[in-house]
């Protein structure tokens, strides 16, 4: 943990035996995925509970740990949504036990909630869940990164960008990427962000657009780390690459 004003180490809490895929803070308290366990944690780092799960599949197909970096637990008004190597599971908020367990094929990216639930994507499937565990639709989109979310429409990278509808998963339509990595696409009132390589910029309604295209806008004159997603933040999108952070005008002018 380290000071937000000054950048100081805080302290250091041990939450696995290997390695941490992510946090995220909720209410104060910080939900962890480690390659052991989940876990909550008080802000001083007192531990509240921890659920022992399987570690994850990384190793396994060659992917290394950058891209195990962004798997933070998804955390509702009283669950908490974690993959389990071949499964996605719901934590209680409180006590930790395990409320429910749904299989999903090679699932190693971070759950995202929407309105209606839980989606999981997967190695082999994209999975749309309720709060109560059950499956909402299940699609054969093979996706390495988490989804996004916004209104009624969810995003998926599977080879393309997918825009699914939350309610039955069809895909309402899909747009061009060079390649694919593990970050997820970031979601604006506008526009969704993707990195694959290069930045992307796709519009989310074509209307008034005479030519129906999909793409705003893209810069590829510095290669982008595909495993770790944009930030959109004081009127710039931050994206990392190998010579350092970059900030891009979000209209398209860099």
């Amino acid at each position: 943990m380290f000071s937000l004003s000054e950048g100081d180490l805080l302290n250091t809490y041990r939450v696995g035996t290997e390695k941490t895929y992510g946090a995220t803070v909720v209410d104060g308290d910080i939900f962890v995925r480690s390659d052991s366990a989940c876990l909550r944690l008080a802000a001083d780092g007192t531990e509240r509970w921890r659920q022992s799960l399987e570690p994850l599949v990384y190793d396994e197909y060659n992917l290394g740990d950058s891209t195990a970096t962004q798997i933070v637990p998804a955390v509702d008004g009283d669950g908490v949504y974690i993959p389990d190597r071949n499964a996605i599971v719901k934590l209680d908020r409180e006590s930790g036990d395990e409320r429910f367990r749904i299989p999903v094929d090679t699932a190693y990216a971070a759950p995202t909630v929407d309105d209606d639930g839980i989606i999981q994507t997967g190695w082999q499937e994209t999975v749309g869940i309720t709060p109560s565990g059950d499956v909402r639709w299940r699609r054969d989109l093979q996706s390495r990164s988490a989804a996004a979310a916004s209104d009624d429409e969810i995003y998926v990278i599977s080879s393309d960008l997918h825009c699914l509808t939350a309610d039955t998963g069809e895909t309402k339509w899909q747009a061009h990427l060079p390649s694919e990595g593990t970050a997820a696409p970031v979601v604006t009132d506008d526009s969704i962000i993707v990195v694959s390589g290069d930045v992307r910029v796709f519009r989310r309604s074509t209307d008034g657009i005479l030519s129906g295209d999909r793409k705003r806008w893209e810069y590829s004159d510095v290669h982008t780390h595909d495993y770790a997603s944009p930030v959109v933040a004081a009127g710039r999108i931050f994206v990392s690459g190998p010579f350092g952070l970059l900030a891009l005008n979000p209209e398209g002018d860099q």
